[in-house]
């Protein structure tokens, strides 16, 4: 039986080397798979496709390549490194770095599928906007991590092969029990295998434990009065056309934007009407400033970006200081008291579409690109974001919102543009003329 100070050292060295292994895969792979998922070169396809077999790499090809490493004749034997605890690491963490390139890689690519145009049209700086993507990727890098713990914890080729399980050296609680069983001491092998599996689960547990506590600060609703709006700086004219992979998506689709109007477009499904407020927000082709003060874009589909209602309520002033705080005025607007202290993960479709409409008009825009802001929502929360949406107008702002609500388009729009198959249609064209009057089945 090994006694009790034995057994304590081999505890120790075990998560000394695994978890120092995982720390360090952890400080290199992650922010590798975050800059990798933004690479849009087919290299990179190519080499996440290598990361991905490597993930699973035989742990006695680690085993070799590192003891020929440090041995005495490979390129790092003056470091006389061979049969310690430091190899040992290095081994570990050859093997699971893989593991957590690649499953960062892969959150971190969803985070850009899913948040690409709210992050890029919300005017934050490279560093917040890694901030934000880090809090968005959490759960994918924390399973990714965890994963690689739990290969280095269990890995017991390499690590005999580059540590030789030296007593109160570098003997760990794996090769312990090869060495317990190879001596026919099944008992000692059976109970140092359920204590690492106990010691595993419970340090796994814990960390779980600690990611899933919400934070016990939540942010003080501030700002019961809104700020003034931002007036649309002039009268712009546009005329936009857009091909992608050969299709012709939008064919010289005339629009004027002005200050204190509000342009609604309208379209059957397909006829390019998310496309176009996509090119408006600088998400096509050209280049457009956004974030406070400029063009805002809220989306069809409805993006969270931080855990809590309040948080997301007071996203502007947090992240834009220069932009007085309108919290309290858009929870009272749009009935969302209710959900100060909720989880952004627990609302419905219609909660969510109001909390992003809060978040997106605190920064204060002079050009607003709405995608159906009002899909879904009963007509309480319509009447209460239309009297808004006038409110900007009257204050100078320029507003682009698509809607298949006809009436909501003629009630709101100083203009009504329809769109088809890409094309604007003319004021006098028999299909807008019926669709605007409600007969247009009967064209």
């Amino acid at each position: 039986m090994v006694d009790e100070a034995a057994l304590q050292e081999v505890i120790f060295t075990t998560f000394l080397t695994s978890g120092n292994a995982t720390l360090i895969a952890a400080a290199i792979g992650v922010p590798l798979g975050a800059w990798c998922a933004r690479q849009t070169a087919s290299f990179f396809s190519k080499l996440q496709t290598v990361i991905t077999a490597l993930y699973g790499l035989p742990p006695v090809v680690v085993g070799v390549f590192v003891y020929s490493l440090f041995s005495k004749s490979g390129m790092l034997g003056g470091l006389d490194l061979l049969f310690t605890v430091e190899a040992m690491i290095f081994a570990q963490t050859c093997l699971i770095l893989p593991l957590v390139w690649g499953g960062s890689w892969a959150a971190f690519e969803a985070v850009g599928e899913d948040y690409s145009d709210t992050l890029r049209t919300l005017g934050v700086s490279p560093r917040q906007r890694l901030v934000l993507e880090v809090g968005l990727a959490k759960n994918g890098v924390y399973h990714a991590v965890i994963l690689g713990f739990g290969r280095a914890i269990a890995e017991v080729g390499a690590v005999i092969m580059v540590g030789g399980n030296i007593s109160g050296k570098t003997r760990v609680m794996t090769t312990s029990i090869v060495l317990e069983t190879s001596k026919g001491n099944m008992d000692q092998a059976a109970l140092l295998g359920l204590l690492l599996l106990g010691l595993s689960l419970a340090l796994v547990a814990f960390a779980s434990f600690a990611r899933t506590q919400r934070r016990r600060t939540k942010p003080v609703l501030k700002g019961e009065l809104v700020a003034d709006a931002t007036p649309y700086s002039g009268v712009t004219h546009h005329v936009i056309s857009l091909t992608k992979n050969e299709h012709l998506l939008l064919e010289d689709v005339e629009l004027q934007l002005k200050p204190g109007t509000i342009i609604s477009i309208v379209g059957e499904s397909g006829a390019g009407k998310s496309t176009l407020l996509r090119c408006l927000a600088g998400l096509e082709e050209e280049e457009v400033l956004c974030g406070p003060g400029a063009c805002v874009f809220v989306p069809q589909r409805p993006v969270l970006l931080t855990p809590s209602v309040a948080e997301e309520l007071h996203f502007s002033s947090h992240y834009f200081p220069a932009l007085p705080p309108a919290a309290l005025y858009y929870q009272t607007k749009f009935s969302l008291g209710h959900l100060n202290e909720h989880s952004t993960s627990n609302l419905s479709g219609g909660e969510r579409q109001r909390v992003v409409l809060a978040r997106q008009l605190s920064l204060a825009p002079s050009l607003l690109l709405l995608d159906e802001c009002t899909a879904n929502l009963g007509w309480k929360h319509i009447q209460a974001i239309e009297d808004e949406l006038v409110r900007l107008k009257n204050e100078g702002v320029c507003i682009v919102m698509v809607t298949h609500n006809i009436l909501q388009a003629k009630r709101l729009g100083d203009e009504v543009i329809v769109l088809h198959e890409g094309k604007r249609l003319s004021d006098d064209d028999p299909l807008v003329k019926g669709l605007l009057s409600g007969s247009w089945m009967n064209q």
